[in-house]
C-alpha cells in the first residue's frame, strides 16, 4: 500500500473515531447512537469484551493495518469465529468494500455475528467506509456492535434506525448460529395410539422460540408439529423422530432432529369397563351379553358364547336363546374387541348359570268322563300346557297303583278295577322342561250293575219273598237286602249264594206294594225293585 493510501485510511478512520468517540455516553432512544463504553479496560469491567482483540491487536488479520482498525477488528472476529486468515475477495481492504465486494451475501436483515457494513460518506464514517461487529439485535430496527477505529479506540455502541448511523447494510460471512447442545429426544413407547413426547433439548447461546415437526421414516407428517405426537394405525412399522427448529431474533433459524425410535408397534385396546352377561338362565329364556367400554373406541367388538368352555355353535349375537341343550352348563360370552392399528384383545366374561330346566305354566286339573261301571269306557279330558308339550304321557291307576298297558286317553273297565277307585295321570314332556305331572280326581268305586230278580208269594196274612240278586264278573254277589211296605220296613237279611228269602206274618188283608231294595256291595251296585201282592 502507497504511503498516500496509508495517509488517506488514517485521515479516514480519525475522522470516524471522533465520530464515534464525540457522542454523549448515553443518548435518547431516538438517538442515532449511544456508545456503551470506550477502551478496552473500561469495556471488560462492563462486560463488553474484545473477544481478545486486545491481545493480539498488533496482529495483521485478512492483510488490514493492525491495531486501532476497524476493518482489522472485524477481520479479526471472522477469522475467531472459524474463518481462514485469507481475504474472502480480491482488491481493496477498506470498510466501504466490504459491502460491495461481498455483494452476494449481504443484505438488509441484522444478525449476530454479521458484520455492520457503512459505505464511504455515510454517516458516521468517511470516505474509506466503516465495519463493525454485531454483537446482539434488540429489533429489527436496534443493534448493539462493537467495533475499532484507526486513530480511536475500541468501544460498544447501541444503534438505532430511527435516524442517521444505521448501517448500508450486513455482511453475513460466519453468522453466530444457534447450536443444539444437547440434541432432541423422544420419550414414551412408539405404539399405535400411545403418545410421544418431543424434548427440544439445549441452545446456545440464547434461548430461542422453538417448534417442532414430527417424521415417519424421515418424511414430514403433515400437521404433526406440537410437542407430543400419537402414532395412527397408518404409522405402524415405521420409524418416528422429531426436528426441533429454533429462532431467534439476530440469529438464523437452526434445525436438529432426534434420533429415530424403534419401528412403531400396534396399539393396545384398554378395557375400562369389562363385558357382562345378564338374564335368566333357564331353558327358553334369553340372555343378553354387552361389549363393554374400550378406549380407544374399538372398530368392532366380535361376542361369541360358550357352555362350559365350548363355543355355542352360530351364537355370536349380543343375545342367546337358551336351547334345551344348554341345560346344566355355564354360560360365558367371550368379547374380542378389534381396531385398526392395534392388537386384538380377547376378554372374557364372568360365568352364569348352571342353565336351568324351564317349567310349564300350571295347568288346569284334568277331568274324567265316564261312568265307573264294569265295561263302561273312561275318557280323559287333557287340558293345553304353557308353553305346549312335545309329548303327554297317560297313565291309568287303580286304587294309586299303575294299571299296565293303560296309556291311552280313554279305557275301558274291567273286572280286576271292580271295587276301586280310578284315575287318570298326565306327564307333560318338552327338551330341557322339568316334566309337570298332574292327576285327575278319583272316580267313585267301580261296581258292576246287578240283575235282581223278585219273587213274591202271598198267604193269609202273610207273604214270601224271595230276591235273587246276580253281577257280571261277580259270583256269588254278596251284600243285604230290604224289604218295605207301606213305610213299614218288614225284613232285613242278607244275600246267601245270591239269594234272600223272607216270610212275613201278620199282615192285614188286603193289596200291598212290596218295595225291595239291595244295597249294593264294595264290587256290585245297590238296585231296587217292587212287586205288587194281595194279603187273603
Amino acid at each position: 500500500m502507497s504511503h498516500r493510501s496509508r495517509l488517506v485510511g488514517a485521515l479516514t478512520s480519525l475522522m470516524l473515531a471522533l465520530s464515534w468517540l464525540a457522542g454523549p455516553l448515553s443518548a435518547p432512544a431516538s438517538a442515532d447512537s449511544t456508545r456503551l463504553c470506550l477502551g478496552y479496560s473500561a469495556c471488560a469491567r462492563a462486560g463488553m469484551s474484545s473477544a481478545g482483540y486486545a491481545s493480539v491487536s498488533s496482529t495483521m488479520y485478512w492483510r488490514m493495518y493492525s491495531g486501532h482498525n476497524c476493518t482489522n477488528y472485524a477481520a479479526y472476529r471472522m477469522v475467531k469465529s472459524g474463518l481462514p486468515n485469507t481475504r474472502p475477495w480480491s482488491g481493496s481492504g477498506n470498510a466501504t468494500n466490504w459491502g460491495s465486494a461481498m455483494a452476494s451475501i449481504t443484505d438488509a436483515t441484522p444478525r449476530v455475528g454479521a458484520v455492520a457494513w457503512w459505505k464511504a460518506g455515510v454517516w458516521p464514517a468517511g470516505s474509506a467506509g466503516h465495519v463493525a461487529y454485531v454483537e446482539q439485535v434488540v429489533s429489527a430496527t436496534e443493534i448493539v456492535v462493537s467495533q475499532d477505529s484507526w486513530g480511536g479506540d475500541f468501544s460498544w455502541a447501541r444503534i438505532t434506525k430511527s435516524g442517521r448511523g444505521w448501517p448500508s447494510g450486513f455482511v453475513h460471512f460466519n453468522d453466530v448460529a444457534l447450536r443444539s447442545t444437547t440434541g432432541p429426544t423422544i420419550t414414551g413407547v412408539a405404539k399405535v395410539g400411545s403418545v410421544l413426547t418431543a424434548t427440544a433439548g439445549t441452545w446456545s447461546p440464547v434461548t430461542p422460540t422453538l417448534s417442532y415437526q414430527w417424521l415417519a421414516d424421515g418424511a414430514d407428517i403433515p400437521g404433526a408439529t406440537s410437542a407430543t405426537f400419537t402414532p395412527a394405525p397408518d404409522l405402524e412399522g415405521s420409524t418416528i423422530a422429531v426436528r426441533v427448529t429454533a429462532s431467534a431474533l439476530g440469529y438464523a433459524v437452526a434445525s436438529a432432529t432426534s434420533a429415530g425410535t424403534a419401528a412403531v408397534l400396534p396399539g393396545q385396546l384398554v378395557n375400562t369397563v369389562p363385558p357382562v352377561v345378564s338374564g335368566d338362565p333357564v331353558v327358553d329364556g334369553t340372555v343378553t351379553a354387552t361389549s363393554g367400554q374400550w378406549s380407544p373406541t374399538p372398530d368392532r367388538v366380535n361376542l361369541k358364547w360358550y357352555a362350559d368352555g365350548v363355543a355355542v355353535r352360530g351364537a355370536t349375537s349380543p343375545s342367546l336363546a337358551v336351547g334345551p341343550d344348554l341345560v346344566g352348563k355355564s354360560l360365558t360370552v367371550r368379547a374380542t374387541a378389534r381396531r385398526e392399528g392395534y392388537d386384538l384383545v380377547r376378554l372374557n366374561t364372568g360365568p352364569v348359570g348352571p342353565v336351568d330346566p324351564g317349567t310349564f305354566a300350571p295347568v288346569e286339573t284334568p277331568s274324567i268322563t265316564g261312568v265307573p261301571r264294569l265295561a263302561e269306557p273312561l275318557a280323559l279330558e287333557v287340558p293345553a300346557a304353557t308353553p305346549d308339550a312335545e309329548s303327554v304321557v297317560v297313565e291309568w291307576q287303580r286304587d294309586g297303583a299303575r294299571i299296565d298297558g293303560a296309556t291311552a286317553p280313554t279305557y275301558q273297565l274291567t273286572a280286576e278295577d271292580l271295587g276301586a277307585r280310578i284315575r287318570g295321570v298326565l306327564t307333560y314332556a318338552r327338551p330341557g322342561y322339568t316334566p309337570l305331572r298332574t292327576r285327575t280326581a278319583a272316580t267313585g268305586v267301580v261296581r258292576s250293575e246287578p240283575v235282581m230278580r223278585l219273587r213274591a208269594v202271598p198267604g193269609t196274612g202273610k207273604v214270601k219273598v224271595v230276591v235273587k240278586v246276580s253281577a257280571a264278573a261277580v259270583a256269588p254277589v254278596e251284600g243285604l237286602v230290604r224289604i218295605w211296605s207301606g213305610g213299614r220296613l218288614l225284613a232285613q237279611l242278607p244275600l246267601v249264594e245270591g239269594r234272600a228269602r223272607s216270610v212275613t206274618r201278620d199282615l192285614p188283608a188286603g193289596e200291598r206294594t212290596l218295595r225291595v231294595r239291595y244295597l249294593g256291595s264294595r264290587t256290585v251296585a245297590a238296585a231296587d225293585g217292587s212287586s205288587v201282592v194281595t194279603i187273603g
